[in-house]
C-alpha cells in the first residue's frame, strides 16, 4: 500500500463518517488507524507492510510475550 492509496482510504472513512465527532467508536478508532498509517507513509519513502510498522510489530510482540507467560491458578472454591 502507498501514501496515496492510505490518504485515499482515510479520505473514504472520513467521507463516509461526516461529522466525526459524532460517530460511533468503530468509525474513530478506523480513521485514527488511517490516519497513523498515512503518517508513517508520508516519509517512509516505500509501500506500506506490516512487517516494517513498529507498532504492528509491538503489538505482535506483545501478544507473544503474553502467551508465553504461564497462567495463574483458577481461584480454589470457597469452602463450606
Amino acid at each position: 500500500m502507498t501514501h496515496h492509496e492510505a490518504e485515499a482510504a482515510l479520505e473514504g472513512v472520513l467521507a463516509d463518517a461526516g461529522d466525526l465527532e459524532s460517530a460511533d467508536a468503530a468509525v474513530r478508532a478506523e480513521a485514527a488507524e488511517w490516519q497513523r498509517i498515512t503518517d508513517l507513509l508520508l516519509d517512509h519513502g516505500g509501500p506500506y507492510t506490516p512487517d516494517t510498522d513498529a507498532y504492528v510489530q509491538g503489538q505482535l510482540t506483545a501478544r507473544d510475550h503474553h502467551r508465553d507467560r504461564p497462567r495463574p491458578p483458577a481461584p480454589s472454591p470457597p469452602a463450606g
